[in-house]
């Protein structure tokens, strides 16, 4: 088993409240910001079972609002055979990502059963979304309302050994949330928080357990008004994030009036962890603009209130802030 891959469901999910890292090393000072882009929250959006509605009532809604949603699909039964096509022109999208609900939602009665169920959905994920190296990551939502006999440990194996990544616990509409308002209120307390929200559903607007399409549509309007505070995502980019902000180092760092060099490392395997993360460094007073560059990457950053934010790579290779007004 990987070792950056065990327990990643709960784990990653509590490693998630951690506030902001303040690193520091000779004269400067660099935080990793909590959230990407150094946003005040995050928030996802996940969509269980395949339902029809959501080809029908969320794809095209998400396409216009450049809103991305996780789709916890069951690869393996008739629904899915029927809709086989439609999904693989919906997973063309970069505003919708596919995650494994298991090959059949059936359940498991041992661990050995459960091996096929992880496999075989993720064979057809890959082919839905063929871009991209191996391994590669994928989302991982247990199915509800049929048996599930394995421990979590065996479930922690069976996760890391098909490189796939635990979402949080199942919460959302009509479950949970009886109204349009109490639903929206999931941005507004994720905001307040500073922490990740996020909403599951199933049928909107027909099928099963379904959310009204009102209630999502107001949802949807609610997060493009919050868009410069909440961090929209996917269950993929949330783990990486997380899991390479809670096990980052900076070291090596050098600093003098006209330039700051650092570099940013983090304990999880590279090739399934390579999400930029946001950093803070504070410069000297008299900057104004800092060209940030690491490896062939570079851009031109405004100093605002005594720092710089910039995306880096952990294990990218030297991070060289110099400053040119």
């Amino acid at each position: 088993m990987h070792p950056t891959l065990r327990a990643l469901s709960l784990a990653t999910f509590a490693l998630a409240s951690l506030t902001s890292q303040r690193l520091h090393a000779a004269d400067a000072e660099t935080q990793i910001l909590k959230w990407k882009d150094g946003k005040k929250a995050a928030f996802m959006l996940a969509f269980d079972d395949s339902a029809p509605s959501q080809l029908k009532n969320v794809v095209p809604e998400l396409e216009k609002r450049k809103i991305v949603g996780n789709f916890y699909l069951v690869t393996g039964n008739k629904l899915y055979a029927a809709l086989k096509r439609r999904w693989e022109d919906a997973a063309k999208s970069p505003y919708v990502a596919v995650s494994n609900h298991t090959f059949t939602h059936k359940g498991v009665n041992n661990a050995a059963e459960l091996e096929p169920e992880l496999a075989l959905c993720n064979e057809v994920l890959n082919k839905l979304k063929p871009e991209g190296r191996q391994p590669r990551l994928f989302g991982f939502g247990r199915p509800g309302g049929v048996p599930w006999k394995v421990t979590p440990q065996e479930q922690a194996e069976a996760l890391a050994k098909h490189h796939l990544c635990d979402r949080p616990p199942f919460f959302g509409p009509p479950i949970h949330y009886k109204s349009a308002e109490a639903t929206v209120a999931a941005v507004d307390a994720a905001i307040a928080k500073g922490e990740m929200g996020h909403l599951d559903f199933h049928g909107v607007g027909e099928d099963w357990l379904v959310t009204p399409v009102e209630w999502f549509t107001a949802l949807l309007d609610k997060l493009e008004a919050v868009r410069d505070q909440v961090w929209i995502t996917d269950v993929v980019s949330w783990h990486q994030y997380v899991t390479e902000r809670t096990s980052a180092e900076i070291k090596n760092v050098k600093a003098a009036a006209d330039a700051i060099s650092l570099e940013l490392t983090c304990k999880a395997d590279p090739l399934l962890y390579d999400l930029p993360l946001t950093l803070s460094t504070e410069v000297p007073a008299d900057w104004k603009k800092t060209v940030v560059t690491q490896g062939s990457n570079s851009t031109t950053v405004t100093v605002s209130d005594g720092a710089v934010q910039y995306d880096a790579l952990p294990g990218g290779g030297m991070i060289t802030l110099k400053k040119t007004e």
